[in-house]
């Protein structure tokens, strides 16, 4: 049986390879750790407002843009 969280293969049969989709579980996340702190250094506003804006607390078109666009170049690296 497999599970897919958030596009990523996760294997549960004991004789699957576990450890490729845990790796590439581990390094998707710690692409995105920091994320938040990057957008804010880059827009010169606070990582809790961005967080805010992130979660829909809060409404900044610029904020929104600049994640959207961080995001996808995590994932364009992923590729």
């Amino acid at each position: 049986m497999r599970n897919v969280h958030r596009g990523l293969a996760v294997r549960n049969s004991k004789n699957s390879k576990r450890k490729p989709d845990a790796e590439r579980l581990l390094k998707v996340h710690k692409l995105h750790q920091g994320l938040y702190a990057r957008v804010a250094e880059d827009l010169g506003v606070s990582p809790s407002y961005v967080s805010l804006v992130a979660n829909g607390m809060r409404s900044s078109e610029r904020i929104r843009r600049t994640l959207v666009q961080e995001i996808d170049k995590i994932h364009q690296s992923l590729r």
